[in-house]
């Protein structure tokens, strides 16, 4: 079986991530998987690190149609392709047209958004074998869907456990010049309004009101987090030497290693990849109760869930991870809900579905 894993995405992302890891994982199974992706992006840079194979889309934000019959032919070249992003999804689909051997076409679905009605009969219905949804929300709602519900299957997005042990070691503290006393509060997460960062520092500076804290930082990482945009919300607040912005890291678990509290305020999630492997660093955690996390994270169980969009529940969510830093209890049932999203069950449980769509 020859696997080709699909993305058009330019920026590091939560599905950009598990692109890599399922040809990734693949690979270590014995499954020759490729990449295809734009050139000079930072998955096409992992991919190559890996050793995996990398194929190419015309380096274009149009796609035109001498771009799909040369994509075509490197589409014929595989038994599956998965796509992880609906962009990539259209130019694959319009590729199919022109293909010498239709490959099976899987569309793994991440986001919790309405399907456009010409999507569902075109590029939703027409070629696509089979819809991955990453989060039983999703899955129930594309199943509901005409023309497609059949096609639907449950398989989450993976978290990589080795990576993400508590076993890491880190020096974070000593690279920022942070005591090993100073509380530590972390956000991963691209720089957007549906990542909450408009509710995320002004409940950290009401934070500090409350509690007066001196010795309290947020360090903010992923694209853009540091970018003057961000950093002069940061001014406006007063939280300059407060909110520590890193921008984009490739060092995410010695990040988290060194955290004592990881906050996500998002305001809608598929499945939330970077919550999960905070998680499975067994870290106290806070996150909005909202999409793909209802599924998993059980206030006070496994975590601390908070209202999305809410200032104030967010403050009260922080005030109640601090009381609960020691709780190991909370911090252990967050490790074994994350192992249950293992990266290497996740890449078999999709090659078992790629095997039921080849033998028909």
């Amino acid at each position: 079986m020859k696997v080709l894993q699909v993305t058009t995405a330019r920026g590091w992302s939560g599905g950009t991530e598990q692109c890599l890891l399922l040809a990734k994982y693949m690979n270590f199974l014995g499954i020759k998987a490729d990449i295809l992706c734009f050139k000079e992006t930072e998955l096409e840079r992992r991919a190559k690190e890996l050793g995996i194979g990398v194929r190419y889309f015309p380096n274009t934000r149009k796609f035109s149609l001498s771009e799909a019959k040369e994509l075509s032919q490197i589409l014929s070249e595989y038994d599956v392709v998965n796509t992880h992003i609906s962009k990539a999804h259209w130019f694959v689909w319009s590729s199919l047209f022109f293909t010498s051997k239709r490959p099976a076409l899987v569309y793994t679905r991440r986001v919790p958004y309405p399907i456009s009605k010409v999507s569902l009969l075109t590029k939703y219905n027409l070629f696509t074998d089979r819809i991955v949804a990453v989060s039983p929300g999703i899955y129930r709602e594309l199943r509901s869907v005409p023309f497609i519900g059949r096609k639907v299957r449950y398989i989450p997005s993976g978290v990589e456990l080795d990576r993400f042990s508590p076993a890491v070691e880190s020096s974070l503290r000593e690279e920022l010049g942070l005591d090993g006393d100073a509380l530590l509060f972390t956000n991963v997460g691209n720089f957007s309004e549906v990542k909450g960062h408009h509710v995320l520092l002004p409940a950290f500076k009401e934070f500090l009101s409350v509690t007066g804290l001196e010795n309290a930082y947020l360090i903010l990482v992923g694209r853009d987090t540091d970018s003057e945009a961000l950093r002069l919300k940061i001014r406006e607040l007063g939280l300059e030497g407060r909110i520590i912005p890193l921008g984009f890291r490739r060092d995410i678990p010695q990040i988290l290693k060194a955290t004592d509290v990881f906050l996500f305020p998002s305001l809608n999630e598929g499945i939330a990849g970077s919550l999960l492997q905070a998680m499975a660093m067994e870290k106290v955690v806070v996150a909005s109760y909202v999409g793909g996390i209802r599924s998993y994270l059980k206030h006070m169980e496994n975590g601390i869930a908070v209202t999305p969009g809410s200032v104030e529940s967010l403050v009260e969510g922080m005030l109640l991870a601090v009381d609960n830093i020691g709780n190991e209890s909370l911090k252990k049932e967050a490790g074994k809900t994350a192992r249950k999203f293992d990266i290497k069950q996740v890449a078999e449980e999709t090659l078992k579905l790629y095997r039921e769509i080849l033998d028909g």
